[in-house]
C-alpha cells in the first residue's frame, strides 16, 4: 500500500471511491481532472470516446486487485487499457466509466532455459518479448505490425493472430499460465512452466481472446 494523498473528485467520480484509490497507488498512478491525458479517450478509428472519470494506472497484481475490488464497491465500470493499438474499439469509453491501464505493468522475467518460457506483466511490449527470447536462442511465436505498442496483455485478450500464425498458431498457443483478476478483486493464478495440466477444466482458455468488440 502507499501512503496516502489528497485528490479531488474528477468528473462525478464519488470521492469516497477516489480515497481508497489513493491509499491503494503510489503517487502519479492515479490520475483525475486536467492530469488524464488526451490519449486515454483516443481511437485510432476516429470514434467517439467518453473522457474517462479517471485513470488508475497498478503496478503489481496486488494493486489491479485492489483498484477492481474498489471500482466493483461503488459499481463503478472500468474499461482496461493496454497499448491502445486495436481496432475493435475495445478501448474506447462511455460516458461515466474510468479506466483501468496496464502501463505500468511491465516487469519482464528472463527466459527459463529449460521450459522455454518467459514471464511477462500484462503491460509488457510485444517488442520486448520478442527481444528476449531472441537473447536466449529462441523465437517467439507471434509477430504483429504493432509489436512495439501492443502489449502482451493486450495480445492475450484479443487472441492475436499475426504474420506467423499458420506456422505457430494463435497467441493462445502461446500461452503456458495465466495470472488474472477478477472484476471483483479475485486474483485466479494458473501460472505454470509447464504446459501439461489436465485437472479439470482450463481456465486459461476462458481469458485467451475475451477483449469484447464494439459496435458503435
Amino acid at each position: 500500500m502507499s501512503v496516502p494523498y489528497a485528490i479531488h473528485a474528477g468528473d462525478g467520480a464519488p470521492a469516497a471511491l477516489l480515497e481508497r484509490l489513493a491509499f491503494i497507488l503510489p503517487r502519479n498512478a492515479l490520475l483525475v481532472g486536467d492530469a488524464i491525458d488526451p490519449r486515454y479517450q483516443e481511437d485510432r478509428r476516429g470514434r467517439y470516446s467518453a473522457r474517462p472519470r479517471f485513470i488508475a494506472r497498478p503496478g503489481t497484481t496486488e494493486e489491479v486487485a485492489a483498484c477492481l475490488a474498489a471500482c466493483n464497491d461503488f459499481a463503478q465500470p472500468l474499461v482496461v487499457q493496454g497499448g491502445r493499438t486495436g481496432l475493435s474499439g475495445g478501448h474506447r469509453i462511455a460516458d461515466g466509466e474510468a479506466v483501468l491501464s496496464t502501463e505500468r505493468m511491465s516487469l519482464l522475467g528472463a527466459v527459463q532455459p529449460l521450459t522455454r518460457t518467459v514471464l511477462a506483466s500484462a503491460g509488457t511490449p510485444l517488442q520486448a518479448v520478442q527481444e528476449a527470447a531472441e537473447a536466449a536462442g529462441c523465437q517467439f511465436g507471434v509477430d504483429i505490425g504493432a509489436r512495439g505498442s501492443a502489449t502482451v496483455g493486450g495480445n492475450v485478450a484479443t487472441n492475436a493472430g499475426g504474420i506467423r500464425v499458420l506456422r505457430y498458431g494463435m497467441f493462445r498457443a502461446q500461452v503456458a499460465g495465466l495470472e488474472t483478476v477478477l472484476a471483483d478483486g479475485t486474483v485466479l493464478s494458473a501460472l505454470r512452466g509447464l504446459d501439461k495440466d489436465n485437472a479439470g477444466y482450463d481456465l486459461n482458455q476462458l481469458f485467451i481472446g475475451s477483449e469484447e468488440r464494439w459496435a458503435w
